[in-house]
């Protein structure tokens, strides 16, 4: 992985420092809605499957699994609204493809929870999601994805605590408000940014 972004930035046509790049990143794939759409839909899609699944096991796989759709629906969703996700010219993005992977390095500890307890899963998707927003705000120079996952992760906390045998139920419903608050907030930076750099 670090080839490629090294590659990248050899092949890259523009001469940008990395500020340029960051803002001609976020420009083009508009902070990765796309992607954050997915995992609305993800979550969406896990919360209904709560009501006719009681097999915390069987929801628990689903939801490993399940997380194996979240890129390809994303660039499916990103290519229906037009939006470029990896723009090759860009330096930077190899280090958006890696930030994306991160949670896949959480294998073990996600096998691990399905194994002894099934019904913390929900948690343990929610924090590790959470937790791999931030560089994004980096990346993309967005309140959005610091303050929306401190947000998301807080109340997942609270949540196992209060209703730990409601996990299936409360999680998603706290991922999808955030999700969604995450993809008005990021779009609106990225509008009031386009509207600056028209009046400059």
């Amino acid at each position: 992985m670090v080839a490629i972004i090294n590659n990248q930035m050899k092949e890259s046509r523009e001469d940008m420092d990395v500020n340029q790049a960051r803002q001609e990143l976020a420009e083009h794939n508009r902070k990765g809605t796309p992607v954050l759409c997915s995992a609305t839909i993800y979550w969406s899609v896990m919360f209904g499957l709560s009501f006719f699944i009681e097999s915390a096991s069987l929801l628990a796989l689903i939801y490993l699994y399940g997380t194996g759709l979240l890129l390809p629906l994303g660039l499916l969703i990103a290519k229906v609204m037009k939006i470029e996700m990896y723009r090759k010219i860009n330096p930077l993005s190899g280090l958006s493809g890696l930030i994306a992977s991160t949670p896949a390095f959480m294998a073990p500890l996600t096998a691990y929870i399905y194994l002894t307890d099934p019904a913390a899963m929900p948690f343990a998707m929610a924090i590790i999601t959470g937790a791999h927003f931030f560089p994004f705000a980096w990346l993309y120079q967005s309140k959005s994805f610091v303050f929306s996952p401190l947000i998301m992760m807080a109340a997942s906390l609270v949540s196992i605590f209060t209703f730990p045998d409601m996990q299936f139920l409360i999680i998603p419903i706290l991922m999808i408000v955030s999700l969604v608050g995450m993809v008005v907030w990021a779009l609106s930076e990225q509008k009031e940014r386009s509207e600056l750099k028209r009046m400059a």
